[in-house]
This record gives C-alpha cells, sequence and structure tokens, in this order.
C-alpha cells in the first residue's frame, strides 16, 4: 500500500481536484453521523449485556467484524460466533438491541447533510453490516443521499481501493470531483492517493477549517457551535 501512496498523497488544503469543480459530496457513517466509533461503543454496550471486560469483548468482535462488514454471514450468523467466541450467553433480541442501539448520533452533521445544495451529489461509502445498514438507508434524514454503497453489500471494506471504485461507480465522477468525509485517518489518505479531496473529521474544530478549506463556498454549514 505504501508504494501507491508515496509521491501521490495530497495534503488537507491542498488537493484541488487539479482545477475539476466539486461536483459530489461522499460520508462515512460511524464517526461521522456517529459521535465516536460505532464499534467502539458497540463493544461497551455488548460488555455490559455479557458482563465482561470491554477488552476481551473487543479481542473477539473485531476480527469478527472484518468478515461480517463483508457480507460473510447476517447479524444471527454475528451472534452465533461472538457469543461462542467469548463463551458467553445472550439472546439473540438483546444482542441486536445491544449492538444495533450502541451509535451516540452527531445531531450537526445531519444538519450539514440537509443544508448540501442541490447541485452536489451526495454518497455514502461505509464499512457496514447487515441491518445496520438498513436502519441507515432507511433513516429519513438520510433523504439526501442518493448512493448508499456499504461494504456488506459490495464485498469490500474501506481502505481497498475497491470500495472507493464502487462509490466512483455510483456516483458517475471522477474522484476529482468528489469530497469523501471521514474519521478514519487511514482511509483519508488512501482516498486522497486515489484522487479523492478527503476531508478528515477528528474534531469538529478540525474539520471545519478542513471544509472551509476545500468548499468554501458552503462554509456556512459550519459555521455553528458545534463546529467550534
Amino acid at each position: 500500500m505504501s508504494g501507491v501512496l508515496d509521491g501521490s498523497m495530497r495534503r488537507d488544503g491542498g488537493d484541488d481536484g487539479g482545477g475539476v469543480p466539486v461536483r459530489a459530496v461522499a460520508f462515512d457513517w460511524g464517526g461521522v453521523f456517529t459521535e465516536g466509533t460505532f464499534d467502539g461503543r458497540a463493544v461497551q454496550a455488548l460488555a455490559s449485556l455479557f458482563g465482561r471486560d470491554e477488552d476481551d469483548v473487543a479481542a473477539a468482535y473485531y476480527p469478527l467484524m472484518e468478515h461480517f462488514e463483508v457480507g460473510a454471514f447476517d447479524l444471527p450468523g454475528f451472534h452465533q460466533r461472538l457469543l461462542r467466541d467469548l463463551h458467553a450467553e445472550a439472546d439473540l433480541a438483546s444482542f441486536r438491541k445491544a449492538f444495533l442501539g450502541a451509535a451516540r448520533e452527531r445531531p450537526a452533521m445531519f444538519e450539514l447533510l440537509a443544508g448540501l445544495p442541490q447541485r452536489y451529489a451526495v454518497a455514502m461509502l461505509s464499512n457496514n453490516v447487515p441491518e445496520l445498514c438498513d436502519r441507515v438507508r432507511a433513516d429519513p434524514r438520510m433523504a439526501r443521499v442518493e448512493r448508499f454503497v456499504f461494504s456488506n453489500e459490495i464485498g469490500a471494506r474501506k481502505p481497498d481501493a475497491r470500495a472507493f471504485a464502487a462509490l466512483g461507480e455510483a456516483l458517475a465522477l471522477p474522484p476529482e470531483a468528489t469530497i469523501f468525509v471521514d474519521d478514519n485517518a487511514g482511509n483519508i489518505e488512501v482516498c486522497r492517493a486515489l484522487g479523492y479531496r478527503g476531508i478528515l473529521l477528528d474534531t469538529p474544530a478540525g474539520f471545519a477549517e478542513r471544509w472551509r478549506a476545500h468548499v468554501p463556498e458552503l462554509t456556512s454549514l459550519v459555521a455553528g457551535p458545534a463546529w467550534v
């Protein structure tokens, strides 16, 4: 991967797309429309459900998620495998409630999404899983999103270049015309190397500064107190 990145990396505020105008904005979901990562909060919720240490749950959870996020099994299958690996007990209904309800939303990002002018195409590229992706897609606040690209439906997870290729195909636009927002620095690094205009969401203030640098015509969308 490092060979792909060397010499082609774009820096914050510096990936101007070679003069190509911005025509689309694409977002990750977890860590962008949620505060903190979904997985981190899911581990906390499941550790509480199982009465187990979070580190123990995380050690079993994350390796399974690599397969869950590319559609290798459904939610009941994830439930069975996690219980097996942890030697834990929990009925599927309780497990589903704890897992799917783990997200803590970031209201300001929903407001930003709703404020995007219609001249911009909008998409989502997310490492996601069965049932959770259906909830995201069905959320009426996501109505502005025209194309959903979920890892479990395409069989590839970010930062795999195939995931970003699927995003470009869904939008029918060159990478240089698309802003991509993600909370994972590694995903941003790869997307920039592939030509996308990556904006990292690490802190609200840091994101707002980068957003203003990339799309100054949309500065008003990050002008509120949530972005300070």
